[in-house]
C-alpha cells in the first residue's frame, strides 16, 4: 500500500473508533438515582461524589446532602452502551473495572473506600430508577510491608498478597453481590540476592491482609494482618 494510501487508511480507522466509542443517548429517557452513604459507624456522608457514566462520559451527577442522602435525575444511553454508577470516584475519560486494577488514588475523598455499580452492555437491564439503598463506605487503610532479608540466611521465599481492594464493585444484575477481592495469581521470587524493599497497598479498615508464602519449597503458610489503623506497618523477614 502507498503511503499517502496508507495514512488515509489509518486516519479513517480512527474516526471509525472514536464514533463507535461515542456514547449514544435516548432522547425520550430519563433514570433516578438514589440511595444514602454512611460509613463503617453507620454515620451519614456528605459531600460524596455520585455519577452515572457511560464509557467515560458524564451522564449525571450530584453529591450527598448533609444526611448522606442523594438523588438526580440521568441520562439515559442505548442498551448497548455500559451504565456504571460511580461512588467516591474520580471523574475520568474512562470507567474503572474492579477485578485487580483498582488503586486507592482512584478515589475522589481519599478518606474513604468507593463503588461502581456497573450494568454492562452485554447483560443489560432496563430499569428507570436504581435505588441503590444504603451504602456504606469504610475508611480506607494503607498497609506498609517491609521486606527485609536477614544476613546469613540462605532462604528462598516465594510469595502473594490477598486483599479487599479500596474500590468494590456491584453487578446490578447480580443480587447486588461485591467483588472488593484482588488476589495475585502468581509468587514473587525471594532468595539471598535479593535486596530489602517495601511494598505498600491500599485497603479498607477493619479487614484483613493475607501473606501467602513458602520458604525453601515446604508448604505454603499464611499470615494474616489485620488492618486495625488507617496506616499499618508489618515487617517479613527471611
Amino acid at each position: 500500500m502507498k503511503r499517502k494510501n496508507l495514512i488515509l487508511f489509518l486516519l479513517f480507522a480512527t474516526i471509525l473508533l472514536f464514533q463507535s466509542c461515542e456514547v449514544q443517548i435516548l432522547d425520550d429517557s430519563r433514570i433516578l438515582v438514589k440511595g444514602n452513604l454512611v460509613d463503617s459507624n453507620n454515620n451519614p456522608l456528605p459531600n460524596i461524589a455520585v455519577r452515572c457514566q457511560s464509557y467515560g462520559e458524564i451522564l449525571g451527577e450530584t453529591r450527598s446532602d448533609a444526611n448522606g442522602q442523594f438523588q438526580f435525575t440521568s441520562l439515559e444511553s442505548e442498551n448497548n452502551y455500559p451504565l456504571n454508577i460511580m461512588i467516591n470516584l474520580k471523574s475520568s475519560g474512562y470507567d474503572y473495572y474492579v477485578g485487580g486494577y483498582n488503586y486507592y488514588e482512584l478515589t475522589e475523598n481519599p478518606d474513604y473506600s468507593a463503588k461502581k455499580y456497573f450494568n454492562d452492555a452485554y447483560n443489560r437491564s432496563n430499569s428507570s430508577t436504581y435505588n441503590l439503598g444504603q451504602i456504606q463506605l469504610n475508611e480506607a487503610a494503607h498497609l506498609t510491608i517491609l521486606f527485609t532479608n536477614i544476613p546469613g540466611d540462605n532462604n528462598r521465599v516465594a510469595y502473594k498478597l490477598e486483599f479487599q481492594s479500596a474500590v468494590c464493585a456491584i453487578d446490578l444484575n447480580s443480587n447486588n453481590t461485591e467483588d472488593c477481592l484482588i488476589a495475585d495469581d502468581y509468587y514473587n521470587q525471594l532468595d539471598i540476592n535479593s535486596t530489602n524493599f517495601q511494598t505498600n497497598l491500599d485497603s479498607q479498615l477493619g479487614t484483613t491482609v493475607l501473606l501467602k508464602y513458602i520458604l525453601n519449597e515446604q508448604p505454603e503458610q499464611t499470615i494474616s494482618i489485620p488492618l486495625t489503623n488507617l496506616e499499618n506497618t508489618y515487617v517479613f523477614e527471611y
